[in-house]
């Protein structure tokens, strides 16, 4: 998939508060059609998965949809980043990427990502070792606000201590704060965003590590195919990958299909419009969703 142009990037923000605004006025109650449950009430995984589209690292973007009281949701996945140019070629295996989260009370729920084992396979002549280790655990808890047929909205916080090994964990506590909001735009088609503030860690210009505030914006087309596949385009943006590097701009396509109400199957692919080491970059991935125990109201 090609990268989004920058044109673009900067008008889809005020697309979707242009439609979020059109819906409140338009619909000032946002009621419910008939007796169909909303679609956070609904015990089917694809509405309820975070994945695809939370990236290399798990955070609490993802669906606006939480675990239901006594339900837990357990997802998973492969992610295989490839980066080459003139002189080689850079392969960053992580797997399994898990995701773990458990209706506590009502529109509340904690997850727990727990490490992730990392691979970097390196041939010919580049700037980077190959390297083993494992990434940070982290932490989540969300909280959904609203839950009608037209729209849907949760906050979420997320803590990531230095657990990892390796080249692989941060060394430093990392922190976030998400507000996610899905709209239907039509049956088919429907808008999302996760806008996460929160900090990350970089090399500064001495080569030591500093953490550093990042802001991380995601926008999301879905479109259902039929009642079982949709495809999804996002674009993912950061306002710095590093203390001294320029924002970031990762842009996906991804497909996923359901298998009956409790499991979702997803598959994407990823480029990278701006790798840090200015080569190019893309990745792809798989993953399963499983509720693997209902709520109890569901």
């Amino acid at each position: 998939m090609p990268p989004v142009p920058s044109s673009l990037l900067r008008v889809f923000p005020w697309a979707l508060a242009a439609a979020a605004l059109a819906l409140c006025l338009g619909r000032p109650a946002l009621a419910d059609d008939g007796d169909t449950p909303p679609p956070c009430a609904m015990p089917m995984a694809g509405a309820l998965a975070d994945r695809p589209g939370t990236g290399r690292n798990t955070s609490t973007g993802g669906s606006p949809c939480v675990a239901d009281p006594g339900e837990t949701i357990l997802e998973t996945g492969f992610r295989q980043q490839t980066m080459t140019n003139a002189d080689g070629q850079v392969v960053l295996t992580s797997v399994p990427l898990t995701f773990v989260r458990v209706g506590v009370a009502r529109h509340f729920e904690l997850g727990i990502a727990p490490p992730v084992a990392e691979s970097r396979f390196v041939s010919g002549n580049v700037p980077l070792d190959a390297a083993n280790g494992q990434a940070d655990v982290v932490f989540a808890a969300k909280y959904r606000i609203l839950d009608r047929q037209q729209a849907q909205a949760s906050v979420g916080v997320a803590y990531s201590p230095p657990t990892g090994t390796g080249e692989f964990t941060d060394r430093l506590p990392t922190y976030s704060a998400s507000g996610n909001i899905a709209l239907s735009i039509t049956a088919q088609l429907s808008i999302s965003t996760s806008q996460t503030f929160g900090t990350a860690i970089g090399p500064g210009d001495n080569g030591q590590l500093h953490s550093f505030f990042v802001y991380t914006p995601s926008y999301t087309l879905a479109y259902a195919l039929d009642g079982a596949t949709t495809v999804l385009v996002q674009a993912a943006l950061s306002s710095r990958q590093a203390p001294t590097l320029p924002s970031g701009d990762r842009n996906f396509f991804a497909v996923q299909r359901a298998l009956g109400d409790r499991v979702a199957l997803d598959a994407e692919y990823e480029v990278n419009a701006k790798p840090t080491l200015g080569a190019p970059q893309h990745a792809f991935g798989v993953g399963v969703v499983w509720i693997a125990t209902k709520g109890r109201s569901r």
